[in-house]
């Protein structure tokens, strides 16, 4: 990554989860019109959603960070540990408050998908650190991260959309699958990136 994407990543997601905790200090209907009716119908979950996910994705840059990695692993691993808690809370409240969300059955799906990947990924990054497998264990975080970050590839997508005139329902149509899928694809074409550089033969162009 270029040290201005490096740069961009942690703005954003910085950005993104202070601003997703808006809705502390001002009224839900006006801060997330498309979810107000879970206030009533599913606040725990509802909660769980919206502080859990801004969490995880304030701590993913730190989880990424080689340096805080190298220099203080001990730092490394506990706030990885709260970055797993952060994903299974929110992951779970989504998956479970996607099949009543205001979006289309096309839509939900998408966000379902999403968790259970959220999830899956986050857990299986976090077990094979238990078991020793560094390098695997950073490639699961990896994409556990960029499914995180689909908080802001979704709110990036939407935005354009919306001021198209399309309703936030039905920006879900697009963004429920494309926010993740495509920090998923970006990822992939890098880690192959860097697995092609590692393997490649000294001296080869």
């Amino acid at each position: 990554m270029t040290r201005f994407g490096a740069w961009a990543f942690v703005g954003l997601s910085l950005l993104v989860a202070v601003m997703s905790l808006r809705v502390v200090l001002l009224p839900f209907q006006m801060v997330m019109p498309g979810m107000a009716h879970f206030v009533t119908e599913a606040p725990w979950r509802l909660w769980g959603h919206i502080l859990g996910g801004p969490l995880a994705l304030a701590l993913a840059p730190l989880q990424l960070w080689t340096g805080l990695r190298a220099r203080w692993p001990g730092l490394h691993r506990w706030s990885g540990r709260v970055y797993g808690l952060a994903v299974l809370v929110a992951g779970m409240a989504g998956l479970t408050l996607a099949p009543t969300s205001i979006a289309s059955d096309f839509a939900r799906a998408g966000f379902m998908v999403l968790a259970l990947a959220w999830l899956g990924t986050t857990g299986g990054g976090i077990w094979l650190a238990v078991q020793g497998d560094l390098i695997r264990h950073r490639w699961w975080m990896q994409r556990s991260i960029a499914l995180t970050f689909a908080a802001v590839t979704l709110r990036l997508i939407m935005a354009p959309l919306m001021a198209l005139g399309w309703s936030v329902p039905e920006t879900y149509d697009v963004t429920a699958w494309g926010a993740w899928l495509l920090n998923l694809a970006v990822l992939e074409l890098w880690q192959r990136g860097v697995l092609k550089r590692k393997t490649a033969p000294a001296g080869a162009v």
